[in-house]
């Protein structure tokens, strides 16, 4: 797996274990870019430059990673499992500077979320649980009950296809299935 475009296109990234996490596909990745880039809904052009990100489950950081190498000011990857993070942090001290990111070693349901959204004022914020994950629906009324009162926050989720999500807090964009997966593409409606 690999960096698909930025300023760090091509560099490589080192993939956990994947009886542990769930890779986000080059494929899939290069597809979330270019709906981002492309789609009415983000005005055919979102601007990375200067963008604050949360790669949350992040796993290998590969979509916070692209993140960075396209130009986003900062990322804030959340990552429990200590083989996994130790991945992580070496993927990120290989590519970027230190002040570009930060991993948080917590499990997501013990993080204070709220006050990481005023701390950080995101621009995107990607959720890529794993499919098992049994409270699910608790992970989501944490995010959606944190962002409301915040504005131009947007919300992408990478879940399993099977799996439901609607918000009185966040627009649906648009939804995008690939096989197992879909991709769900909401913003805050403030």
């Amino acid at each position: 797996m690999r960096i698909i475009s930025g300023n760090k296109k091509g560099k490589k990234i080192l993939l956990p274990n994947q009886d542990i996490t769930r890779p986000l596909k080059d494929s899939v990745k290069e597809n979330i870019f270019n709906i981002l880039l492309h789609s009415q809904e983000f005005k055919y052009n979102f601007d990375f430059n200067n963008s604050i990100v949360f790669d949350i489950f992040a796993g290998s950081g590969s979509f916070g990673m692209e993140c960075l190498s396209r130009g986003s000011k900062f990322c804030l990857f959340v990552e429990k499992n200590n083989s996994t993070h130790n991945i992580l942090y070496r993927n990120l001290s290989n590519n970027f500077e230190k002040n570009k990111f930060e991993i948080l070693k917590k499990d997501f349901f013990n993080i204070d979320f709220q006050f990481l959204i005023q701390k950080y004022n995101p621009t995107i914020i990607f959720f890529d649980p794993p499919y098992e994950l049994e409270n699910i629906d608790n992970a989501f009324e944490k995010i959606f009950k944190s962002i409301e009162s915040f504005s131009k926050i947007y919300f992408i989720a990478h879940i399993k296809n099977n799996k439901k999500l609607k918000s009185n807090n966040l627009i649906n964009l648009q939804e995008r299935i690939y096989g197992l997966s879909k991709i769900i593409f909401m913003k805050s409606k403030n």
